[in-house]
């Protein structure tokens, strides 16, 4: 985003513009290459109900959101955000249960601080197992939209509409391509939530990356829609509000729309590439041109982009 646009997000998040303008915090790793320790105000920590915590980073440029459930035996964290600084502080600061780590998808601002667990668990498909290298999984850029992503291990496989059982609270896990092929999303039927990472964001929906496909998203949003607990809302990745029932049919009936050819769309640049910006209600979407050119990697962790610019400048 620009620094304007920066800027005006961190008002809206309350940050002041002096925090708003530092949204790309400095690097701060440990001589072992573990993440260090936040300074003060950097995560946004609150409950969505005592057993329940979100976990925001709006100080990031990307303002992840991760989650904690707990359960009597287990904590599940779903997402770790982009490992700027040490997810697993946190975590350590509200729980001592043993703490299964599932990411809703493969993307460098899910992942970053995976390495700091050792009960991490992947959706079991046979393109994901092969990517385990003795004992490591490794990610193509393509994969991790970074150019130089690390392996990490995977302790654990998890089926698609596999129930996991955390004591007293029972999650379920689905499928839910679109973004990326391996998106997952979480069904917390007691509590009456869905934790849906980036299958649609209120900042920018992009199905403009490698393996995003507009037409699995409109079928996994139709899913959603089928197994969500009565006027549950969808928790996810990159805004602390979340997406209300009525906006998630709303945007499942405009991703079809989109994916049916039946949408109308304007011109935009992403990373220097050309692409089609399409709106449903206040929530834009990026998908490619007819050229199919997709987002590139980024070089670091902290390399910025302009998710939603004007137009790419003609060719000479």
């Amino acid at each position: 985003m620009s620094n304007l646009t920066a800027i005006a997000r961190g008002a809206v998040l309350g940050l002041g513009v002096a925090a708003a303008i530092c949204l790309t915090p400095r690097l701060a790793v440990a001589s072992d290459e573990q993440p260090g320790l936040a300074p003060a105000g950097y995560f946004h920590v609150f409950k969505l109900d005592r057993r329940t915590y979100a976990i925001s980073e709006p100080k990031y440029w990307m303002e992840n959101v991760s989650y904690l459930l707990l359960g009597t035996r287990q904590a599940l964290l779903f997402d770790t955000g982009p490992g700027i600084y040490s997810i697993k502080a946190v975590v350590r600061s509200i729980t001592t249960l043993p703490v299964l780590v599932i990411p809703s998808h493969l993307h460098l601002d899910h992942i970053g601080d995976l390495h700091e667990f050792n009960d991490v668990r992947l959706l079991d498909t046979p393109a994901l197992r092969a990517q385990v290298h003795d004992g490591y999984f490794v990610e193509p850029p393509e994969q991790s939209l970074l150019r130089d992503s690390k392996p990490y291990r995977v302790n654990g496989w998890i089926a698609d509409g596999q129930t996991i059982e955390l004591g007293g609270r029972e999650i379920r896990l689905l499928s839910t391509p679109g973004h990326t092929p391996d998106s997952v999303s979480l069904i917390d039927a007691s509590h009456k939530r869905m934790f849906t990472g980036d299958i649609v964001n209120r900042m920018v929906t992009l199905v403009d990356v490698p393996g995003s496909d507009v037409n699995a998203m409109a079928a996994s949003l139709r899913r959603l829609l089928e197994l969500r607990p009565a006027g549950a809302p969808a928790y996810e990745a990159h805004s602390e509000q979340p997406i209300q029932p009525a906006e998630l049919k709303m945007l499942a009936a405009g991703v079809a729309e989109i994916a049916a050819g039946h949408a109308t769309s304007k011109p935009m640049c992403e990373g220097n590439v050309p692409m089609l910006r399409y709106d449903i209600g206040a929530f834009p979407f990026v998908l490619p041109t007819a050229s199919g050119a997709k987002l590139p990697p980024f070089g670091s962790m902290t390399e910025t982009l302009d998710w939603l610019g004007p137009p790419c400048p003609a060719a000479n």
